[in-house]
């Protein structure tokens, strides 16, 4: 039997509302649960080192914004995606296996977005919530693009990204031991980004 299409909303989220330490283990939760899987395989203790330290860092950037899914009925969580914008001391290029030219790698703040987690319940994948949810996440951007890292050995992240625009620019490690990941970038289209509620899923 097939289960009822599952009706969601989008609530933007800030820093403030995020850092509330019930926010924050919800956020962990869904985290660890979408990196649990292959080729992440992150366990409980690595979420919570996640959160303790790295997810406070992103709190603090300029602009950050954060998009939270969850269910109309029972709010239930869903997924969640955040961001913010890269400004001039970035260092988010700085690790790329072959340089870019300078001019794409210049930042002021205000010409490129930087999605840095973006996490939907395995269940609900492909049912058109990740969509909506990146629409929301971008869609009120005023720069030019939008770029992420992803890791090439997933498939399935490989084919959702490119569904969503973006393209490879090459490959990238933050930090020397570092698993390689792909730079992918994407121009920003606002004719075509939007934010809304995301409503009922559809494809």
């Amino acid at each position: 039997m097939t289960a009822a299409p599952v009706s969601w909303t989008l609530d933007h989220l800030t820093a403030r509302e995020v850092a509330v330490p019930a926010m924050r283990q919800t956020i962990r939760a869904l985290y660890a649960e979408a990196y649990a899987e292959e080729p992440y395989l992150r366990t409980e203790a690595d979420a919570r080192e996640w959160e303790e330290n790295i997810l406070p860092r992103h709190l603090a950037e300029p602009g950050f914004r954060l998009v939270f899914a969850r269910a109309r009925e029972g709010s239930t969580p869903l997924g969640f995606g955040f961001g913010a914008p890269l400004g001039p001391d970035t260092r988010w290029w700085s690790g790329m296996v072959d340089p870019l030219p300078e001019p794409m790698t210049v930042e002021d703040g205000l010409q490129t977005f930087a999605v840095h987690e973006f996490a939907v319940r395995t269940d609900l994948r492909r049912t058109g919530l990740g969509t909506a949810m990146h629409a929301a996440l971008v869609g009120p951007w005023t720069g030019t693009r939008t770029t992420l890292t992803l890791r090439p050995s997933s498939a399935a992240a490989v084919g959702f990204w490119d569904a969503q625009g973006y393209r490879s620019v090459g490959f990238s490690r933050h930090f020397p031991v570092a698993p390689l990941s792909t730079m992918m970038l994407r121009d920003h289209d606002h004719d075509h980004d939007h934010d809304g509620d995301g409503g009922r899923p559809e494809e």
